[in-house]
C-alpha cells in the first residue's frame, strides 16, 4: 500500500516574484529615541572636550584700569596657589592662566580720615592728653601713595594681607574687595599706629598751644579779660604745624615696620581740628561771659567819663558866656512855645 506523502506549504514569494522571508523592521518610534538619546551624548561630548574649556580659556585673561594693580595667583586645579604676576594699571589685556585669581588693590592716592563725621571712609575721633592733661579729640586725615610699581613688594604685601581677612560694617571682608574692604584693613592695621603717633606728638604741647581759648578755663573770671585779649593765633598755627610735622615723621618712620612691607609711601598728615571736652568748653564759654560782662562795665564806665567831661567843659563855657547859655534854652524850646518868661515868676505856655 503506497505511504501518503505531506507536502511543505510553499514559501510567500518576495517582490516581483522572488521568493524568501521579508526582514523584520523595528518600530519608527525606536528609532528615533535611539537618534536622540546618541544625539546628546555627542553634544555632550562636544560640550565637555570644547566648549568648557573655551570658556575657561577665555576667562583666563584680565587687564587692570588706571586706578588699580592686580596681584594674579594660581588657581588651576593641578597649580599651586603661588603667586603668577602683578599686572600694573592701565595694562593691556593679558593672560592670566586658566582659574586663576584676581586681587586688585588700589593704585592712586588713599587715606585714613579720622572724624567725628562717621562714613565708610572714616574712623573714629581719637581722643589723646596735651602737655597739661586736657583730654582733646583730635580730627585729621592721613594721605598716602601705594607702592604698587614694586612686584616684590605688592607679591610680599598679597602673601601676608591678600590671603586674610578683616572686620568691615557687613562682617569680614578681604584687603582686596573694593574700597570697603581696603578701609577695613586700614583700620585694622593702622588704627593702633595713629592712636599711638598722635598721643605722642599731641602729649608734647599744652592745650592752649592748640586751642587759644584753652586759657580761659585755667582762669577766673577776673582775669578773664587779661587772658582774652592774648592774640589767638600767636602759637597756635605755629604749634599746629610742627605737630602736623612731627606725627608725619613719626608715621613714615613706624609704618612700614608695623606692617612689616613697605607698601605705603609719602605719607601726609593734616590736622583738621581739635574738639574740647565738654567741661573745658563749659568754662571758656563761662570765662567769655564774664568777660563780656567786664567789657560792657567798661565801654559804660568809659562813656559816663566822657559825658562828665563834656558837662563839665559846656558848665565853663557858660560861665565864661551867660548869653551863649540863653541862647542854647531858646534852641532848646519846643517848637509853638507863645510865651517865654524866665525870672523869679518862670513862666512857659504854648499853644
Amino acid at each position: 500500500m503506497p505511504i501518503a506523502r505531506t507536502r511543505k506549504p510553499a514559501e510567500p514569494s518576495g517582490p516581483a516574484g522572488s521568493s524568501g522571508a521579508l526582514p523584520v523592521r523595528p518600530p519608527a518610534r525606536r528609532r528615533s529615541g535611539a537618534r536622540v538619546l546618541l544625539g546628546l551624548v555627542l553634544a555632550l561630548v562636544v560640550l565637555v572636550a570644547g566648549v568648557i574649556p573655551g570658556i575657561a580659556w577665555a576667562a583666563g585673561f584680565t587687564k587692570a584700569d588706571g586706578g588699580h594693580v592686580v596681584v594674579v595667583r594660581n588657581g588651576g586645579l593641578f597649580d599651586d596657589n603661588s603667586i603668577r604676576q602683578v599686572i600694573q594699571p592701565n595694562s593691556s589685556l593679558t593672560s592670566t592662566g586658566l582659574y586663576s585669581k584676581e586681587h586688585p588693590y588700589p593704585s592712586t592716592q588713599r587715606n585714613f580720615k579720622v572724624s567725628g563725621q562717621q562714613d565708610a571712609d572714616s574712623n573714629e575721633v581719637i581722643n589723646v592728653p596735651t602737655k597739661d592733661g586736657v583730654l582733646v579729640g583730635v580730627e585729621g586725615t592721613f594721605y598716602f601713595d601705594v607702592n604698587f610699581t614694586d612686584a616684590a613688594v605688592m607679591s610680599a604685601f598679597d602673601d601676608k594681607y591678600g590671603t586674610r581677612t578683616y572686620p568691615g560694617p557687613d562682617g569680614l571682608i578681604s584687603a582686596w574687595d573694593g574700597d570697603e574692604g581696603w578701609s577695613a584693613f586700614l583700620n585694622f592695621t593702622l588704627g593702633n599706629l595713629v592712636q599711638n603717633v598722635l598721643r605722642q606728638e599731641i602729649g608734647n604741647v599744652e592745650c592752649a598751644d592748640l586751642v587759644a581759648s584753652c586759657s580761659l578755663a585755667a582762669n577766673s573770671s577776673a582775669q578773664a579779660a587779661a587772658a582774652a585779649v592774648i592774640d589767638p593765633n600767636a602759637n597756635g598755627n605755629q604749634t599746629i604745624n610742627g605737630v602736623q610735622a612731627a606725627v608725619n615723621d613719626a608715621f613714615s618712620r613706624d609704618v612700614n615696620d608695623v606692617l612689616g612691607v613697605d607698601i605705603l609711601v609719602n605719607p601726609r598728615f593734616v590736622l583738621s581740628k581739635i574738639e574740647l571736652p565738654q567741661n573745658v568748653q563749659d568754662a571758656i564759654n563761662q570765662a567769655q561771659a564774664a568777660f563780656a560782662g567786664v567789657t560792657e562795665s567798661q565801654a559804660a564806665l568809659q562813656r559816663a567819663e566822657i559825658d562828665a567831661k563834656a558837662d563839665a567843659a559846656r558848665q565853663a563855657g557858660y560861665n565864661d558866656c551867660p548869653t551863649c547859655a540863653q541862647i542854647d534854652i531858646m534852641k532848646s524850646l519846643p517848637s509853638g512855645l507863645t510865651t517865654y518868661a524866665p525870672g523869679t515868676g518862670f513862666t512857659v505856655s504854648g499853644k
